[in-house]
């Protein structure tokens, strides 16, 4: 039977997140002769080669390597919770570090929310995110480097499970005094030939143009922006108009006095806002508490 240390798998999971014997060494307050013998210890106690080096003086892991980084990480969080639980007499205690990825677009309308709702209700669990692109947070996700990841479910790829937040349909975003602002619903035969700003952080503004495309109308894109408060500002002056997804409740973070949203009546695939999550693996209670508070925040 292999036999390896916990202690191992830790160097070993810090030299995959820093890419560098060194830096891993540094990080885990032991020299790098000491990191190194770890990981040779691990590699011969397995049969595996885990790590190449490379030109550059970095290390990358061999596909044996990725593999056992994903187990690892989920080895040493479960052993994090065993510890939890043996100090505090109940593993269902919560208390540890939940790590969150969020979509840029999706981050200000779900993290704050989060955080404040753990401080007041579950002040020993510590929130961390990430922000970022869809697919990215969901490979960090499947690699066991993050919790969880709030995505759109038009985006999630695969190597993930996904539990459904809330159904979140596109909108228009127009100027409060633009003259459509008042409708019920819009096409986007309506707004053709309006200047249309879209969010530039990859798949958004590609979906959006598709949308615009799949109606037969040619989207006249002016600008676009990483930032979504520009391009609610960019909105309320009424020199564009954008698309954005939006649910109850979140909906007054961008309806206001100078800001519009307006149902697309045109037909649209089901989108949800998802929490994308490690395949086939039981989360622990914190985890699950973040998913289920994300639920009740958006509705």
């Amino acid at each position: 039977m292999a036999e390896f240390t916990l202690r191992q798998l830790e160097y070993f999971v810090a030299v995959l997140d820093h890419g560098s014997l060194t830096k891993a060494a540094n990080e885990s307050n032991i020299s790098q002769a000491a990191a190194s013998m770890a990981i040779a210890q691990l590699e011969k106690s397995l049969g595996l080669d885990l790590l190449i080096r490379t030109r550059a003086k970095r290390v990358e892991p061999t596909p044996a390597g990725l593999e056992l980084g994903v187990r690892a990480r989920r080895i040493l969080g479960e052993a994090a919770d065993l510890r939890a639980g043996a100090l505090m007499g109940s593993h269902e205690e919560m208390r540890g570090r939940v790590s969150i990825g969020c979509m840029v677009a999706i981050s200000p309308r779900v993290i704050p929310e989060l955080i404040g709702y753990f401080a007041e209700n579950w002040p020993e669990v510590e929130l961390d995110f990430v922000e970022g692109a869809a697919e990215d947070l969901q490979k960090a996700v499947g690699e066991g480097a993050l919790d969880l990841a709030f995505v759109y479910s038009l985006q999630v790829v695969p190597g993930v499970d996904v539990v459904k937040v809330v159904e979140s349909r596109p909108q228009f975003m127009l100027a409060a005094s633009h003259p459509l602002a008042g409708r019920a619903s819009l096409s986007f035969a309506d707004l053709a030939g309006e200047d249309v700003i879209l969010f530039n952080v990859p798949p958004s503004a590609e979906r959006v143009t598709s949308m615009f495309l799949s109606a037969g109308i040619e989207p006249r894109v002016r600008w676009k922006s990483v930032v979504a408060q520009t391009i609610r500002g960019v909105v309320a002056s009424g020199r564009a108009i954008s698309v954005t997804h939006a649910w109850p409740g979140v909906a007054s973070v961008y309806a206001d006095s100078k800001v519009a949203l307006v149902p697309i009546e045109d037909d649209l695939p089901e989108s949800w806002l998802v929490a994308a999550v490690p395949p086939g693996i039981k989360r622990p209670r914190r985890v699950d508490e973040v998913i289920e508070a994300a639920i009740r925040l958006a509705r």
